[in-house]
């Protein structure tokens, strides 16, 4: 056996950390973004903002899900990654934007949290990749070894 197939089958025993801890780095800087958005003296809450702190919620949750998901190698969840980015990049148009056009964020608040929320998604779309790779690799060892 090659030193590349027995790292592909300690990946049986082994859980795919990369991808779980990148996911949660996202999601502690999704929630930075929440309060960036929400947290300035010069935001009036309003309906929209509990809006968004409600998908937020929804966000967090079905995220720690996929990254727990992801730590199995989880193909399904590894693409769900995928989806969840495109949630977050639709979140740049709402509430920010939102504030920033009202004139309670400035640009800089404005650039910074849209800055935080593409690498929220950048984390997350390497995530998905790692874990799809990675699923990919261990199936196919598995076809091979005949499990």
């Amino acid at each position: 056996m090659s030193v590349k197939n027995i790292k592909i089958d300690k990946m049986r025993y082994q859980k795919n950390n990369l991808s779980y801890r990148l996911v949660l780095l996202g999601m502690a800087l999704s929630v930075y973004t929440l309060f960036a958005t929400i947290t300035p003296k010069a935001v009036v809450p309003t309906f929209s903002t509990a809006v968004e702190i409600l998908i937020n919620i929804v966000l967090l949750l079905m995220t720690f899900l996929a990254a727990e998901k992801c730590r199995a190698y989880d193909k399904k969840w590894g693409i769900y990654l995928f989806v969840i980015s495109g949630v977050h990049l639709l979140r740049v148009f709402y509430e920010p934007l939102k504030l920033y056009n009202l004139g309670q964020l400035t640009s800089a608040q404005y650039t910074w949290i849209v800055d935080i929320i593409i690498a929220t998604i950048a984390l997350y779309v390497v995530a998905g990749v790692i874990t799809i790779q990675k699923h990919n690799a261990l199936k196919a060892h598995l076809k091979e070894i005949g499990e």
